[in-house]
């Protein structure tokens, strides 16, 4: 039973040995290792290139850079004849026997779709993992915890799980868009038919804070991710229950981009416009509650209904909380 394992490739020379290397060394022996060169300018190609030479088991694609999203777009055209598939980012790295977990999983549970695992974060001073309780979620669970963005297992992380091929069938990444991960995981959960377990396992290793990495500034500015949402909504939302399943994840990410913002007036006051405008969009249609806490229901409903007051609020508390500090 194969596994497709894709990696999108750019500008990680430092660090792209250790994770082909952990991928080749896994315990699971029938991989396809899909290594997309998204047009490195480092000798990040010419090591795709070493391995392959190696190892039979690897394929190298080149291509001008297009971004992650169109890289992984790529891989997931060469996955023909694989059972399972999965995605590395190429500054990552895995555990020994993560896949062999993960496969053995899915072929004695035929009713599961997605098999997910926990990682280490791997700071430069320190090591936090985050490893989830053994658990089979339904499809309907998955969901609902991916809508309230409380979860980092079952969130918007395409590389922390291996699917079943039936799950990614005719799905891509939005292109030439940041996040493309958000939209991508709430059409596959959405199109898999069985359950969703999870491993009480640390498979992967995370880099956090690498040079080149993800920045504050880049967490503020992120209209990419509601573009992409707003065109997953234009392309499927005559289904009314995926329409207000988008919708209510398009709210949970709002929240969380204006309870950022809103640490400082200049802040919000430079960035919210953009932000408000995707909100007037999602109170014209329909979301559901996916919280169990009480106040957590009462937050997203007062953004959803009274925005302004909210957001006001939030800033006035602030204020004087830094003022009597």
């Amino acid at each position: 039973m194969k596994l497709a394992v894709i990696v999108p490739v750019y500008r990680v020379e430092p660090y792209l040995r250790q994770c082909i290397e952990s991928i080749l060394n896994q315990s699971y022996r029938d991989l396809r290792v899909i290594l997309v060169d998204d047009g490195s300018p480092d000798a990040s190609g010419v090591i795709c290139e070493e391995y392959a030479q190696r190892d039979e088991r690897v394929i190298v694609l080149h291509k001008e850079n297009g971004g992650q999203s169109s890289a992984r777009n790529l891989g997931l055209k060469h996955i023909d004849g694989c059972d399972y598939v999965t995605f590395l980012d190429s500054d990552d790295w895995l555990e020994g026997n993560t896949y062999e977990q993960c496969i053995r999983h899915l072929e004695e549970h035929p009713e599961v779709s997605i098999v997910g695992y926990g990682y280490n974060m791997v700071y430069p001073d320190h090591v936090h993992p985050l490893i989830p309780s053994q658990e089979t979620l339904t499809r309907e669970q998955a969901l609902r915890l991916l809508l309230s963005c409380k979860s980092p297992i079952v969130g918007a992380l395409v590389w922390s799980r291996v699917y079943r091929l039936s799950a990614l069938v005719g799905l891509s990444f939005p292109e030439g868009r940041l996040w493309e991960d958000v939209s991508y995981t709430l059409e596959v959960l959405w199109q898999s038919s069985g359950s969703y377990a999870l491993l009480p396992i640390a498979g992967l290793n995370y880099r956090v804070q690498r040079p080149g990495a993800a920045t504050e500034s880049r967490l503020l500015d992120q209209r990419d991710l509601f573009l992409s949402l707003e065109s997953l909504i234009d392309r499927r939302g005559e289904d009314q229950v995926f329409l207000t399943y988008a919708n209510t994840l398009e709210l949970s990410y709002l929240w969380l981009q204006f309870k950022r913002i809103t640490r400082e007036r200049v802040l919000f006051d430079t960035l919210s416009s953009d932000y408000l405008a995707f909100l007037r969009k999602v109170q014209s249609r329909p979301y559901i509650s996916v919280f169990s806490s009480r106040w957590e229901r009462l937050r997203h409903y007062w953004l959803y209904r009274h925005p302004l007051s909210l957001l006001r609020l939030r800033l006035l508390v602030r204020e004087l909380f830094h003022r009597h500090k």
